[in-house]
């Protein structure tokens, strides 16, 4: 059992993945280390792991992330009950499940009011990683952001990570990337909307296989 459960509790949004596929559920109970959650949403077609087949779980508990990994028993009533089998360990912010690209994206210094377009290459909850075609920034820029995400916009406040200049003569798009952290509510945001495009990405594959 692991030593340290005091970061998860019942009602912990939580993020489990299991064969690539990563959404959102919640620790519905939670003793010692039995851990019971909804089974994933209909639509990812994920079928009920083997018995011991791996699930990573992982949740947010401010300033960290946390990870646990977690061995199937055997789902009931459209629940999955799971042995966690691991310690939490913290997850830096890079590995939070990213996705998306295409979307529209403003990005603009801090004290500025002007502007400059950006295409999202992909999101995540930690970052935003998008191209423009003219690099105005430097490491470590206060920075705004707003990214069009399906019918809802995101603002967000950070910081410029890395920036990076066309590599090839032929490319003619630099690439920035900017660190935040988001509220509750615009995680959630995030989240759902790349569920949404995970949902349609993968019915893209299906339809072309077709």
């Amino acid at each position: 059992m692991p030593r340290n459960t005091k970061q998860l509790t019942v009602g912990t949004m939580i993020n489990p993945e299991f064969q690539g596929i990563e959404w959102e559920s919640r620790a519905e109970e939670l003793e010692d280390d039995l851990l019971i959650m909804s089974a994933p949403p209909e639509e990812l077609a994920i079928a009920a792991p083997a018995e011991d087949a791996v699930v990573n779980i992982s949740w947010n508990r401010p300033p960290n992330r946390y990870r646990v990994r977690a061995a199937m028993l055997r789902p009931a009533g459209g629940r999955w009950r799971l042995r966690i089998v691991s310690d939490p360990e913290p997850v830096t912010r890079r590995t939070f499940y990213r996705g998306g690209g295409g979307e529209v994206a403003l990005l603009r210094h801090e004290d500025d009011t002007q502007w400059q377009v950006a295409t999202v290459e992909d999101i995540s909850e930690a970052a935003l990683r998008c191209f423009v075609t003219e690099l105005q920034f430097v490491e470590g820029d206060p920075v705004c952001a707003r990214v069009t995400l399906g019918e809802a916009t995101l603002d967000v406040s950070g910081t410029v990570l890395l920036t990076r200049e066309p590599e090839k003569t032929c490319e003619d798009k630099a690439e920035v990337v900017v660190l935040y952290t988001l509220s509750e509510s615009q995680g959630k945001q995030v989240r759902r909307y790349l569920l949404e495009w995970q949902l349609a990405e993968r019915r893209r594959a299906q339809n072309n296989e077709d």
